[in-house]
């Protein structure tokens, strides 16, 4: 049966030696693995990552050791080397990569020899999950550490579905263009099927950042590759809210509260109504915890009626001091707390309660409870889970909950105080609302909040993540099936062998020829005229080129009198066989031009590096070389100023690739391929085509008609090729036939 391999930087267990060649396992405190079990159980999960012991270089004899102790518990270790592991984590990844992704831009360095540490210590987790894959396998890759490794897995064992999860916010293309190594990234993250974010702010930036720098459009939120379709999607991360609830009923803090918790509780008795304030983070720059500070000290300068009645429990937990600024922000908080206490605080009141250590689930639970208000408000952060934690705690459903909108939660929690974590007067009156919120108000609210995450908890998460990575393979599968492939060849070449009268129909830019920024450089090379010049002498066959260029072009690369080939120009307006000249298959009018040309020429001006190619009786505005969002919309823009105009004209909008042509209705490539079959009984039909005008030819076509689209893109055609040089090879081969 098949899999799930879980790849993450660490293993979800610490071993630690028990000194008798045996080992005590002691699960992490993770989000991914609580609440978890019964899914990784029923999923058959193994896990991939940096083992938590021993940080520096092992022998081999240790790491064959721990290597089976890990074994037992499912999990296998990846070792790096000490050397390679800083510059991997505490280089590329939180020294490059974290700052940037949370737009401190200030603080991200971009150096060649770290970009070389991830790609080898992506390489490394590549070399030790290779022989743990089966076919029919599912992957699921956590994090900004691993964003390489979708494409490692991808290109080395393609029978994988492979799902990744980014953790931390994706950010904005004007933030992401900064990193040298942005394409490399986007490639990395492209290998996955499945691409998930905790909002879809996130999934926003990726798809924007995709289509700006590798060239990609999306549907919705389906990225087309050549030949794969990746879909991107958010599933905000949820937490096990049975277990926080649970912990909330469990807690009296009367008869079971240690420590703080009881001290806290002995001030609440004494003071009456004294509140409590709760902050609750990891030292980091990007949680916003010295503006946090700051605010509360505003607060207690706006409010002197409060002193004596609040204090704010600040509690931060010891992470990457050996970086310089995480030292010096530490530094600034020692200093903002001495600062605010020494000038609010009193013999009988201390206004922060300020605490550096790490806290266990039992003291978590004891301060959840504890806390009238808990305020987090992060500069930048992907999800924030505290803020859930806090929630799904208090049993009675008291508390008020003050959020910065830059944290991923506050998309799901719009019942709490959302702020600016920057806003410090801002952050300093929702203190005050808080403290000020009747009790029936904050019940009601929390009610909401809870039954929201009771229903989007943890397992909820996983299985919509891999619910929808199922689907995505049904999706891939379904276009692998409309795949043109080599079976599908012999049957072709056969139906043309045994044909007496054949007529195939091709379209030319997209199909015959790639593209280029200037149409008019796209000319025919020598291995086009010599496949074209044998199939069309073949006096069995019957070739069309249909195209949307104009007749004095194609005219000009197929000269009449020298190609025994017809011609459909202008997407049908102009005719041409053999031996004569072009002739309008129907009569139509040019006066509708003289109108539609101000506007193409005002979008012209207002859309850098987009141009009009007037034809005889189209015009076609061409914003291939734009600025992919600024062309997009522009694009938008222009069909939605046309629509009341065409209508009146009797015109019609063709939205092909890049491009709006605008042109008389009725007037397409299927209704020219009709009047080129005529009556003739046609015992083989070929027709190739990439663009949403050759939609018109598939859909005209009879059923015994062999239907080929370019690219991957929804279509009507039986089947698919991935370029220009996979049409020149069919067509080569039917021309040896």
């Amino acid at each position: 049966m098949s899999k799930l391999i879980i790849i993450s930087y660490e293993l979800p267990i610490i071993l630690e030696s028990k000194g008798d060649q045996s080992y005590l396992s002691t699960p992490k405190s993770h989000a991914r693995t609580s609440g978890l079990e019964s899914f990784y159980e029923a999923q058959k999960a193994i896990w991939v990552g940096r083992p938590g012991l021993n940080r520096g270089d092992l022998s081999q004899a240790q790491r064959a050791k721990l290597t089976k102790a890990y074994a037992e518990e499912n999990c296998y270790p990846v070792f790096l080397g000490k050397k390679l592991h800083d510059r991997f984590l505490d280089g590329f990844s939180n020294r490059t990569i974290w700052p940037l992704f949370h737009y401190f831009t200030q603080n991200a360095i971009y150096r060649e020899d770290l970009w070389n540490t991830y790609v080898e210590a992506n390489q490394a987790y590549l070399d030790e999950v290779l022989p743990l894959l089966n076919a029919g396998d599912k992957v699921w890759i956590h994090d900004y550490h691993l964003m390489l490794l979708p494409k490692m897995i991808r290109e080395k064992f393609s029978s994988v579905s492979v799902g990744f999860f980014m953790h931390i916010p994706f950010p904005s293309y004007e933030i992401f263009r900064l990193l040298p190594w942005r394409r490399e990234i986007l490639e990395g993250l492209l290998g996955a099927d499945l691409v998930g974010f905790h909002t879809y702010d996130y999934e926003r930036h990726f798809m924007s950042c995709v289509r700006r720098l590798l060239g990609f459009d999306s549907v919705f939120n389906r990225i087309h590759l050549e030949e794969r379709i990746v879909k991107v999607d958010f599933f905000p991360l949820g937490i096990d809210f049975d277990k926080f609830a649970e912990g909330g009923r469990s807690i009296c803090l009367e008869e079971h509260a240690k420590g703080l918790t009881r001290e806290l509780l002995n001030q609440k008795i004494a003071g009456g109504d004294k509140k409590i304030i709760l902050s609750m983070d990891r030292l980091d720059y990007t949680k916003g915890i010295t503006v946090r500070l700051k605010a509360f000290e505003y607060f207690l300068q706006s409010y002197p009626e409060y002193h004596e009645r609040v204090s704010l429990l600040f509690f931060v937990m010891p992470s990457r001091e050996s970086m310089e600024h995480y030292k010096t922000l530490k530094r600034d908080l020692d200093e903002l707390v001495g600062r605010i206490n020494s000038t609010f605080g009193s013999i009988t009141w201390m206004p922060v309660l300020y605490f550096y250590r790490q806290l266990d689930f039992q003291e978590r639970m004891e301060l959840y409870c504890q806390s009238d208000i808990a305020l987090i408000t992060p500069i930048r952060d992907g999800m924030n889970l505290i803020a859930k934690e806090y929630l799904a705690t208090r049993e009675n459903r008291t508390g008020v909950l003050i959020i910065s909108e830059t944290a991923g939660a506050s998309k799901e929690l719009a019942e709490a105080i959302i702020v600016n974590p920057n806003n410090r007067l801002e952050i300093s009156e929702s203190i005050h609302c808080a403290l000020e919120i009747p009790v029936e108000a904050q019940i009601s609210a929390n009610r909401v909040l809870c039954e929201r995450l009771k229903n989007y908890n943890v397992e909820r998460w996983a299985n919509d993540f891999f619910l929808s990575l199922k689907q995505v393979k049904e999706i891939q599968e379904i276009k692998l099936a409309r795949k043109f492939t080599g079976k599908l060849m012999q049957d072709l070449s056969n139906g043309y062998r045994d044909a007496e009268k054949r007529i195939l129909f091709l379209d030319y830019d997209g199909t015959l020829m790639g593209f280029d920024k200037d149409p008019q450089k796209v000319n025919p090379d020598e291995e086009l005229y010599r496949i074209l010049r044998v199939l069309s002498e073949n006096k069995k066959n019957k070739l069309v080129i249909i195209s949307g260029r104009d007749k004095e072009t194609l005219g000009k690369w197929f000269p009449s009198e020298e190609w025994p080939i017809d011609i459909v120009a202008e997407h049908g307006v102009w005719s041409r066989e053999p031996g004569t000249e072009f002739s309008m298959i129907e009569q139509i009018d040019r006066e509708w031009m003289d109108i539609i040309q101000p506007i193409l020429e005002f979008y012209v001006d207002r859309t850098p590096r987009s141009f009009i190619e007037t034809k005889n009786y189209s015009l076609v505005w061409h914003y291939r070389d734009t600025d992919p969002d600024l062309g997009s919309q522009r694009s938008w823009e222009l069909k939605d100023e046309l629509k009341a105009l065409v209508t009146n004209l009797n015109l019609e909008i063709m939205d092909g690739d890049k491009v709006i042509e605008i042109k008389n209705s009725g007037i397409n490539k299927g209704r020219a391929a009709g009047i080129k079959i005529g009556d003739v009984d046609f015992d083989f039909i070929l027709a190739m085509g990439d663009d949403w005008t050759d939609e018109y030819t598939f859909d005209a076509l009879p059923e015994k008609a062999y239907t080929i689209k370019v690219g991957t893109k929804a279509t009507k055609a039986d089947y698919y090729v991935k370029g220009v040089p996979d049409v020149r090879k069919i067509l080569d081969e039917l021309a040896g036939d």
